[in-house]
């Protein structure tokens, strides 16, 4: 046959075959709806990669000895099986967690993954720290999309596009706006449950006559929704933790907490408190000496989180093993707001080398109860054991935070949790409403420069307010009127603008 004949030929067979044959070459992404562009296309999300990378993580908080050992060991040797990777940790303490995490990335840090609030997604979107992950969630997300309702991602995105992954999938409804007390040493000065601030102070005024050692505490820089439950009988939520602004839950309107008549109920409580000695001022401002004293067990009671009286048990009975925590929230009757189903959020350093790897190992974390229990608990058997339904921990070191992982799927009660606690969490959501300010963003870009005198002048002025140290009387007027020199009013104009636009669309 001729060259030219026999090259036809076989180009007609190729094509015959590669028609034939070609359902069976290459992924299989025909169950997968999410893979939706061609970049999440080129890899099956379950791939082992083939390159080897170091992913680099920051977390708040202390490393344990434990949990040191277990990365270097059992954990990195799963991840370099399942991921080809190994994971480095960079534990900053709680301390000083904001300032030490935004230094890092807003100079470029080489890392690839951290934690934060919900709250801080549109923040860090706007500066810039951040990348989005739709494309990254499309190829290596499938079990983060099975195991976390739709609804949470919606919460964070921003112009269309997600920028951050809510890790946690439970209960939420009124979170910072109720009070976890000792519910142990509650009962020791004869009282069974807390409804009101006058409960708060006839604790404090009770346990302070037994052991001066305790100190009453409710945080300075939260708690002021748990005692708006109480100081008004509307229904307000925060817009962030600035506390700057709130929304009216009932009219839909933003307005100025701090130009409220109930931002001046809160300071004057708190002023109160400061001169009964519910507040101390060695404590007001210095956030690892309040952590000094909750882990000496010396707190009598703190914002709750929906299950922050589960999650510090164990804390509270390293100091006394006989303590006991239960969360309450004042005016019960009102309802609770849910503002963000999940707080916890998983962002993407904009800078980050191995984006690829660090969606991978999020997804791994929810692919299945044995990564999840693994990662969270440790070696079942040596760090844990399974009992009745809960888990018992053999070791009171920390692993890698459960309640940023909380799953309503994968959840399991501590063995020495009371069932009531237990049963308080699981029912939290009843009596509550979707806040107003649910899915909203504020965009600060347009007023960057405004928002960042504005809080330097917050910082200065009125944070002394807060905590109860400088009288409202003395020196609000002074405060305020540099808060507006600083281009508050801007700010404000700029969010109700950019509120009302949302609430139009929603």
């Amino acid at each position: 046959m001729k060259p030219a004949v026999m090259g036809m030929v076989a180009i007609l067979f190729m094509s015959l075959t590669y028609v034939l044959y070609s359902k069976y070459i290459g992924p299989d992404l025909s169950d997968s709806p999410r893979f939706d562009n061609a970049d999440g296309a080129d890899r099956p999300e379950g791939d082992v990669p083939e390159s080897f990378v170091a992913l680099k993580v920051i977390m708040p908080g202390d490393q344990s000895a434990r949990m040191a050992d277990f990365v270097e060991n059992e954990l990195n040797d799963r991840l370099k099986q399942d991921l080809n990777m190994k994971l480095e940790l960079t534990y900053i303490p709680w301390s000083n967690y904001q300032q030490k995490l935004e230094l890092a990335l807003s100079t470029g840090g080489d890392y690839d993954l951290f934690w934060y609030g919900a709250p801080f997604v549109s923040v860090y979107h706007t500066k810039g720290y951040i990348q989005p992950l739709d494309k990254l969630l499309d190829q290596y997300g499938r079990d983060l999309v099975e195991q976390i309702p739709e609804e949470n991602f919606e919460q964070n995105r921003i112009d269309g596009k997600l920028w951050a992954i809510p890790s946690q999938a439970f209960t939420s409804a009124g979170k910072f706006s109720s009070v976890m007390v000792r519910q142990d040493l509650l009962e020791k000065v004869g009282m069974s449950e807390v409804n009101t601030i006058a409960d708060l102070e006839r604790f404090f005024e009770r346990m302070h006559a037994i052991d001066p050692s305790y100190y009453g505490y409710l945080e300075t820089d939260r708690g002021h929704e748990m005692l708006w439950r109480e100081l008004t009988d509307r229904n307000y939520s925060s817009l962030d933790e600035r506390m700057l602004f709130m929304v009216d839950e009932d009219s839909g309107e933003m307005l100025s907490y701090v130009e409220s008549d109930l931002y001046k109920k809160v300071a004057q409580l708190r002023e109160s408190w400061v001169e009964k000695g519910i507040i101390d001022q060695n404590l007001v401002g210095n956030p690892a000496a309040k952590i000094d004293q909750e882990n000496a067990g010396k707190l009598l009671f703190r914002v709750g989180a929906v299950s922050r009286a589960m999650e510090n048990l164990q804390t509270a009975r390293n100091a006394d093993p006989n303590a006991r925590l239960r969360e309450y929230y004042l005016a019960k009757e009102k309802p609770k707001f849910i503002t963000t189903p999940s707080n916890e959020a998983f962002m993407i350093t904009a800078a980050s080398e191995n984006p690829e790897r660090a969606m991978m190992f999020m997804n791994w974390i929810l692919r299945s109860k044995e990564n999840y229990r693994f990662i969270i608990y440790g070696v079942e058997g040596k760090d844990y054991e399974l009992e009745q339904g809960k888990i018992e921990f053999l070791t009171n070191d920390q692993f890698i935070y459960e309640w940023m992982w909380r799953n309503k799927d994968y959840f399991i009660p501590p063995a020495g949790v009371e069932d009531d606690i237990i049963q308080d969490m699981l029912t939290n959501d009843e009596n509550s409403r979707i806040s107003k300010l649910f899915g909203f963003h504020f965009n600060e870009a347009p007023v960057k420069n405004e928002i960042a005198q504005v809080m330097a002048v917050y910082k200065e002025k009125f944070e002394p307010i807060n905590f109860g140290l400088a009288s409202y009387e003395q020196y609000y007027e002074d405060a305020i009127a540099a808060l507006k020199k600083a281009g508050f009013d801007l700010v404000f104009a700029e969010l109700k603008k950019q509120y009302s636009e949302f609430r139009l669309q929603h």
